[in-house]
């Protein structure tokens, strides 16, 4: 038996890193280059801090619905069209001079479709981890998770310089080659893995009809807030945290590489704690602790800026960590594959859409004060919501069936 199932088992954990990889590069890519943006296209503050927001709100809008595609069509099927979907929204951003749109219309048309194509991506990943992986989720999401931060770190730095060679255009285009070749890796998978049911059906084999409605459910919801509140940190300091740096007298390309380290850092940090959470129930303590790595890095860009590289550190360690978590909640806190398909609809659903919010606000905060100081307290305060949040959705318990 193992020399036939070795094989089968590397293929499912080689094409879902294929297409994690690709979960984030179109977003985080933006970030380096946003002042530059600006600088040529005369867009706001707060315009710019819409193109940030844009993926949190096509999440939001995509997610609940993901699991209609999916039972239609299959996982598979619909995995791939979303790479292609991807691909292809990447590329119309990246050619701001077509003659059919305006530099800006193609830069925000091109986010709206590369982000709805994530979206179900995020939703799909943790049910096929689920499916695939059904006893060893937490450590398997940790390696997602680190594969999904390490690819988003390595375009973050990479931003600055292809620009410098290309233009700004070329390169928000770059993760289109990656979209395109996790699409090819996935066209392998539905070749070789059996077909499977689909996680997002309508009832579950092994428990019959399917489980009562989860939206009524306190823990879907403290999953949800959990997931919501550490997104829309993510999102303001992806979009925000190089020209929190460069208010600081750094330079655009140095802020580049930070916000890199930024997210390098976390894919450390998801593979430790994954590999912790694959021996404990409860994950309470383990969220208090990452969180207050996040406290403590937004408490030092206050007070010590000049230590920036080190609180860098501490919130990307706490970010990429509590990334994975709110991920692991959703496999951990549904008691079938059917409830994770319906629960990461929900929480991604309603989750990005609580985050939606955070990188225009943080714009417009700054807009109206011209310092970076009041979105770092906004963020310590969600921090400190985060914290609570934490200590409800990480118990060791599930949804009712």
């Amino acid at each position: 038996m193992m020399p036939t199932r070795a094989p089968s088992q590397l293929l499912l954990l080689a094409t879902v890193l294929m297409v994690t990889i690709n979960l984030r590069p179109a977003i985080t890519v933006v970030g380096p280059l946003v002042e530059t943006i600006g600088a040529d296209t005369a867009l706001s503050p707060t315009l710019l801090g819409l193109l940030g927001a844009i993926p949190v709100i096509a999440f939001a809008l995509v997610s609940p619905s993901v699991h209609l595609l999916s039972g239609r069509f299959g996982l598979e099927p619909t995995i791939l069209g979303a790479l292609l979907l991807l691909a292809a929204g990447t590329l119309l951003r990246a050619a701001p001079q077509n003659p059919l749109l305006s530099t800006e219309a193609a830069l925000f048309l091109g986010t709206v479709v590369l982000a709805a194509a994530i979206g179900v991506g995020n939703v799909l990943v943790p049910a096929v981890v689920k499916r695939d992986f059904p006893d060893r989720v937490p450590l398997m999401t940790g390696v997602y998770t680190a594969t999904m931060v390490g690819a988003a770190a390595g375009f973050s730095a990479a931003a600055v310089p292809l620009a410098e060679l290309f233009d700004w255009g070329p390169a928000l285009g770059a993760p289109a080659v990656m979209a395109l070749l996790g699409a090819a890796a996935w066209t392998l998978r539905m070749g070789k893995v059996p077909h499977r049911p689909t996680t997002t059906a309508t009832t579950d084999p092994s428990h019959g009809a399917a489980p009562a409605t989860i939206i009524g459910q306190p823990l879907a919801w403290q999953v949800t807030i959990f997931f919501g509140l550490q997104s829309s940190l993510f999102f303001v300091l992806l979009t925000w945290f190089p020209a929190v740096q460069t208010a600081q007298g750094v330079g655009e390309s140095q802020a580049g590489y930070w916000l890199a380290v930024f997210q390098a850092v976390g894919v450390l940090s998801s593979l430790i704690v994954g590999h912790i959470m694959q021996r404990t129930r409860d994950q309470r303590g383990i969220a208090t602790v990452i969180t207050s790595f996040m406290i403590i890095g937004l408490l030092g860009m206050i007070q010590l800026p000049q230590l920036m590289p080190v609180w860098a550190l501490s919130s990307g360690i706490a970010s990429g960590a509590l990334l994975m978590l709110g991920l692991s909640f959703i496999s951990l806190r549904a008691a079938t594959p059917t409830q994770v398909g319906k629960l990461s609809g929900m929480v991604q659903g309603f989750g990005y859409l609580l985050a939606a919010g955070g990188p225009v606000m943080a714009g417009t905060l700054y807009e109206a004060t011209g310092t970076w100081t009041p979105v770092l307290w906004v963020c310590i305060g969600l921090s400190g919501a985060l914290l609570v949040a934490g200590l409800f959705a990480g118990r060791s318990v599930q949804l009712h069936r």
